[in-house]
């Protein structure tokens, strides 16, 4: 084991740095990761002290020698956890100017400068080029800047969400007290080493991976490790052949609640509990997020077809003009026209408005594309204690009389029994109100005690004052409680009788097998056989509701026995804690949260399969699921309760034969990845129960190898290895330890599955306005990539300039674009199945709609505007076909019109110049239909009406925008354009407008296809 810590020290060491420079781990390290997948099986907690001296080396009276201690810490190493490397600035910096999309637009530019210097140096035969040589730096320079600028934004938007937390340190104490020569000492933390008999106290925190030797009422609080919030009360024997649920271990890290334990350190470092889980969550790698896999794909299919038109232009080229140079200019041309340098703008944009609209909704995400994912989640698997339910145990039923009475039940507040019982409950307690909280009501009193003697506490001060109860009938002894014989007893001197009076608390099974009599409203009755076991009916009944039930009994003792001076001795217990009378139980729950089952609905009828993933008892997790909608089928459990089995002897066919089943830790730890994939596919509703961090990881992961989009939720460091590995991990804000936040993608800020529930419906949102977005930009790459086809290959005049196109691209188009992440959910958006991995952002039948439908149809608009000017001036189209070698020489005087009149340079220039604007206003124009169009995916643009003010004032700027650069003379010198007239426009207007008809016609004629192309 020695050796083993070693070296995991130092692969661990090597994974964090594997894990930062990007590197994929190696064989020996993916072998580690799963050893520590693996389940630690430990024999510790089943030794004798007497074979743990041996196996140790170290004696449980003197301790370790000196020399021994130090050689022990040299072989082993300190006693320390290894931190989470979490996410690093340089991490998202580099991320965000050097991601998929940003490494494309990179090449872009350098194509352009590229072009630039191939223009200036090595095909210089006309003066025109040199000028397009001007515009490729323009738009390189743009291009590089967008890049820049849209990754510290994005940079700035990640960043202000991290912090550098030590999560794993904050839970190791800073020293321990070990027993070293026979002596007593307090040494540093780190430098405790296994064989350390070691001793513990309330306060502290535990100092490593400890076998209990001897105890008195200690109580830790392992809920960070195992996901249950009740303290843990210690004993020296083992319980359970499950060491995280035996009684006679406790784990490094654990706050210790209260008494005094000695011990021997079974395990240091990374080799505890927590050190394992440590190692886990740093060696996991994490998937690539959805959005990141669909932008990948993006890239790849405009990738395919900028290439493929390039190349198809370029032969095109170099067979009309017979110039392989200038065929390869035109090819770069048309890769760079692809290139969609204002989307980068546009995506981070909608990324940022989408993050600020979660965290509105209590959703903190840390990374913007963690914004997108939970909207692909189709499963997810939840944690109980703070999501689903309340985090704060309160009072449920009362039992007395025989009778199961509801907490809000108080029309039998006078009968005998429940005044007795509330008597009993009320003086019974250790827990304080909060001296400074008081003044506030009971509801909001800070408690200082246990979680459940908290319930009872605020349950009986409402119902019948337990403080001024408490101060009347002052506790004069007490046998605290210990889990060795699982109840409390409290002995109290009654100010109306000055007698005393014992009331004993705790397990009812154990509390009845120390009493005689029942009480009821009535005489009491003799507590027979058949008595006792209709009372355990009752108590199993409250079981299978979740609830915790704890049993009452009293006594009370003659005054001739106990005079009023009578000192009560709890070691030599000189009273009787036989022959009582039980008065009835009290049964408490972690309550579901409010509207939590209509948040599972919402889920279901979404197609989101949701599964809790527990530490609690089979028992206790099945009703919780039950009562918050997760489990609404029969399960096996309930057969064997209605059949009075145990569940164990529940045949294996009558298991298979229902829909819905609980499954345990122990049961999972005997299941391969094969046996557990097919458990997950053959049971529609399941909840895990009694799980290890490492089964929570393996649920994980095997519901991935099926298909899934996981989301985790989780508070505790048990669930930081399943948060990491999950496609997100969504921790507690409010209850959540560091640990489980520094491991997490999204961060709950109320704790509230609900926030969940609402976020899938914002993640759902985003995506389809960023498929809406990408359609929208996608449509303006036809129009502006064939007139330099036409001009090629026709000799027609340049339609439009590259100048101008870049203003279409990070100019008009953008605002419009950006708009689209405003728009409203569909009403049918949490009513559809979750997308499936197929279901791209970009597919091909958007590729085909965007370039040869709506494309075309811009490309013919603009089209019709650059003739129609010229036709105006009297250049018919037939007088413009392969004219462009003497329109655009300087040389070549006069053109002759069809009209057969001369058109010096500067002139035909000046109407090139308005038929480009033309082009520009149409492109621009039709541009705005087709962001109309793409407001709705899936129902009518009538229903869904135009209540985007963002994209109501876009529009309203774009066209402005069109107009400005079209009439504005210092635009005019800028971007060479010119004034159009009135009547040009209202034809280009009449053009574009059959674009908005012709899309809804499509949507009409094939909805399934309006929604994969958006438009």
């Amino acid at each position: 084991m020695a050796l083993r810590s070693n070296k995991r020290a130092s692969i661990m060491s090597h994974m964090s740095h594997m894990n930062y420079v990007g590197h994929a781990p190696s064989s020996e390290l993916l072998a580690e990761i799963n050893l520590l997948k693996e389940d630690q099986v430990t024999g510790d907690h089943f030794l004798t002290p007497s074979q743990l001296e041996v196996v140790y080396c170290t004696s449980l009276t003197t301790g370790l020698t000196e020399a021994h201690a130090q050689d022990l810490l040299l072989k082993h190493g300190p006693n320390k956890l290894m931190e989470l490397s979490g996410h690093s600035y340089w991490k998202i910096f580099q991320h965000n100017l050097f991601g998929w999309f940003q490494c494309v637009l990179w090449i872009g530019a350098f194509l352009n400068f590229f072009l630039y210097l191939f223009v200036q140096y090595i095909h210089t035969q006309h003066r025109k080029e040199e000028e397009a040589g001007k515009d490729h730096i323009y738009l390189g320079l743009v291009i590089v800047f967008t890049i820049i600028g849209t990754g510290f934004f994005g940079f700035y938007q990640e960043a202000r969400n991290v912090t550098e937390m030590s999560g794993f340190e904050k839970m190791v104490p800073p020293n321990a007290t070990v027993v070293r020569d026979g002596v007593k000492k307090v040494i540093p933390n780190c430098d405790v080493v296994i064989g350390d008999i070691v001793l513990m106290q309330g306060g502290d925190v535990v100092p490593a991976d400890v076998r209990i030797l001897s105890c008195v009422n200690f109580a830790t609080d392992q809920s960070s490790l195992t996901g249950e919030s009740k303290p843990v009360q210690h004993m020296p024997e083992n319980t359970h052949h499950n060491p995280l649920e035996s009684k006679n271990m406790a784990y490094f890290g654990s706050p210790i609640l209260d008494g005094t334990a000695r011990g021997v350190v079974v395990a240091t470092g990374e080799m505890t509990q927590i050190g394992r889980i440590a190692g886990l969550v740093t060696g996991l790698e994490k998937e690539p997020t959805p959005i990141a896999k669909e932008i990948k794909h993006f890239i790849k299919i405009i990738c395919a077809v900028a290439f493929c038109f390039g190349i198809m232009f370029f032969l095109m080229v170099y067979f009309v003009q017979g110039s392989w140079i200038k065929g390869f200019e035109y090819m770069l041309g048309i890769i760079l026209a692809n290139v969609p340098e204002g989307l980068i703008v546009t995506l981070t944009v909608c990324m940022t408005l989408s993050a600020k609209q979660l965290k509105r909704k209590n959703c903190l995400a840390k990374t913007l594309q963690a914004v997108e994912t939970l909207g692909s989640t189709s499963c997810i698997c939840s944690d109980k204690t703070g999501t689903l339910t309340e985090n704060q145990m309160s009072v449920s039923h009362l039992f007395c009389n025989y009778t199961i009475y509801n907490k809000d039940d108080h029309s039998h507040v006078s009968d005998k029994s429940y005044s007795q019982l509330c008597l009993a409950a009320s003086l019974n307690l250790k827990a304080e109100f909060a001296h400074n909280t008081l003044a506030l009501p009971v509801e909001k009193r800070k408690v200082l005690g246990d979680a459940s003697e908290a319930a009872i506490l605020k349950y009986m001060e409402i119902n019948r004052s337990a403080s001024r109860t408490r101060r009347e009938n002052l506790k004069v002894a007490e046998i605290p409680f210990s889990s060795a014989y699982k109840y409390q007893v409290t002995i109290h001197r009654m100010h109306d009788s000055d007698s005393f009076y014992l009331i004993m608390k705790g397990a009812p099974e154990i509390v009845l097998e120390h009493c005689a009599l029942v009480a009821t409203n009535d005489e009491p009755q003799m507590l027979t056989p058949i008595v006792k076991r209709e009372l355990k009916s009752y108590f199993i009944k409250l079981a299978n509701m979740g609830e915790r039930v704890i049993g009452y009994a009293d006594l009370h003792l003659s005054s001739t026995t106990y005079p009023p001076n009578y000192k009560f001795d709890t070691e030599q217990r000189n009273f009787p804690i036989t022959n009582l009378m039980f008065v009835g139980a009290l049964s408490m729950i972690d309550p579901p949260r409010e509207n939590i089952e209509k948040s599972i609905d919402m889920c279901r009828e979404a197609g989101i399969k949701v599964v809790m993933v527990t530490g609690d008892h089979p028992v206790t997790a099945l009703a919780i699921s039950r009562s918050c909608g997760i489990i609404t089928m029969p399960t096996a459990y309930d057969y064997a309760f209605e059949q009075h089995i145990e569940y164990t002897d529940v045949p294996a066919h009558v298991k298979n034969q229902f829909s819905a089943a609980v499954i345990t830790g122990d049961e999972l730890r005997m299941m391969s990845p094969s046996e557990l994939k097919a458990f997950q596919k053959r049971f529609e509703e399941v909840t895990y129960a009694r799980t290890s961090p490492q089964q929570k990881l393996f649920i994980v992961e095997t519901y991935q190898s099926l298909g899934y989009v996981v989301a985790v939720t989780g508070d505790g460091v048990n669930d930081s290895p399943a948060l990491k590995k999950a496609d997100i991990g969504v921790s507690m804000g409010i209850n959540g330890t560091e640990v489980s936040k520094q491991a997490s993608d999204m961060i709950l800020l109320d704790d509230n599955f609900a926030s969940i529930v609402l976020g899938v419906e914002e993640g759902r949102r985003i995506f389809d306005n960023l498929k809406k977005t990408i359609a929208y930009t996608l449509t303006s790459n036809t129009p502006e990539m064939l007139p330099f086809i036409i001009h090629a290959c026709f000799g027609v005049p340049l339609p439009i300039t590259i100048i101008l196109v870049l203003v279409i691209n990070v100019g008009t188009d953008l605002l419009p674009a950006m708009s689209l992440a405003y728009e409203t959910s569909e009403m049918d958006i949490m009513s559809i199945p979750p997308r499936k991995p197929t279901d791209h952002l970009v597919n091909r039948v958007m590729i085909f709609m965007t370039y040869f439908q709506v494309g075309m149809i811009q490309f013919c608009a603009g089209m019709y505007a650059y003739f129609i000017v010229f036709a105006q001036e009297g250049f018919f189209p037939s007088s413009l076909l392969f004219v462009r070698a003497n329109w655009d020489s300087p040389d070549h005087m006069y053109v002759m019109d069809t009209l057969g009149r001369p058109w010096q340079y500067r002139e035909r220039k000046q109407i090139e110049q308005r038929a480009q604007t033309a082009y520009f206003v149409a492109v621009c124009l039709t541009q705005v239909s087709d962001v109309i169009i793409c407001k709705t995916r899936r129902i009518s643009l009538l229903k869904k009406g135009m209540q985007n003010h963002m994209l109501n004032v876009s529009i309203i700027i774009d066209v402005i925008a069109a107009l400005a650069v079209t009439y504005l003379p210092v635009c005019h010198e800028v971007f060479g354009t010119q004034p159009l007239f009135w009547h040009d426009l209202l034809l280009v207007k009449l053009e574009t407008g059959s674009n908005a008809h012709m899309s809804q016609a499509m949507r009409r004629r094939s909805p399934q296809l309006g929604a994969a192309v958006s438009i």
